[in-house]
This record gives C-alpha cells, sequence and structure tokens, in this order.
C-alpha cells in the first residue's frame, strides 16, 4: 500500500494502480487498496474500470462509514466521467447531506444546468441562495 500512494503522490498512476491491484489482493477485506485502485483509475481517465473496483470488491460492498462515503462519491464522479448524468445522479442521492448536494452540483454544472448548480452547490456549503437570475 505505501509503495501505491508514493507512486500515486508522484502521478505514477500506472504502477500505483499495480501496487494497489497488489494490496487489495493480499487483503481482501480492507477498503482502503481497493478505494485507492478505483482513485487511480479515475485519474488515468478509466472511468469504466473505476466501476468495475467499485461494483465488485467484497471489501466495498460491506464497507461502512467512512469508506462508504468515499466508495460512493467515487462512482459518483465515475459516472459523470462517463457522462451518464443520471447514474452519477443516482450515486450522488446515496450520499449523506451536504455531500450529496455538492455532488449534485458538480453534476448539474457538467450538465449544463447552470442555475440549479449553483443553487445546489449553494445549498451544499450550507447557505440558501440570495439571488434568482432573471
Amino acid at each position: 500500500m505505501a509503495d501505491g500512494l508514493a507512486e500515486a503522490s508522484r502521478g505514477l498512476w500506472r504502477s500505483a494502480i499495480e501496487s494497489f491491484a497488489a494490496a487489495a489482493e493480499a487483503d481482501p477485506a480492507d477498503p482502503a487498496p481497493a478505494l485507492a485502485l478505483a482513485r487511480c483509475h479515475l485519474e488515468r481517465d478509466t472511468p469504466e474500470l473505476a466501476l468495475v473496483v467499485l461494483e465488485t470488491r467484497p471489501a466495498l460492498s460491506r464497507a461502512g462509514l467512512p469508506w462508504s462515503l468515499r466508495r460512493d462519491w467515487l462512482a459518483a464522479a465515475a459516472r459523470l466521467a462517463l457522462g451518464d448524468f443520471l447514474a452519477a445522479e443516482a450515486a450522488a442521492r446515496r450520499l449523506p447531506a451536504p455531500y450529496a448536494d455538492r455532488a449534485l452540483a458538480a453534476i448539474r454544472l457538467a450538465a449544463g444546468d447552470y442555475r440549479r448548480g449553483v443553487d445546489l452547490l449553494i445549498a451544499g456549503h450550507g447557505a440558501r441562495a440570495t439571488w434568482r437570475p432573471s
């Protein structure tokens, strides 16, 4: 795991993926290497592989907080990277507030729904929208 962290910190995503995959195989009950592996796939612009990790690793399916929060956040990011706005929104809705609002804001902004995206972004930071576009 330490090798993967060092490689990821230098942006060496391919070798970090290999290190995290090995760490995940060595300890399948630990969610940390699987989450790191999914994150590296997102960094390498292979969100479909990130989703495979997030949806097939047993450690992630039964992980409690804070691991499930990270899993759901990465799932929403991977779906968004694939351009699947509906699936990204469904994944974001599994997050607790205010994280759900922040993720939904990013999804709405990426989809071009700026008014709703800004409103969700403001709400996700604990404020209320004070303006309305004309």
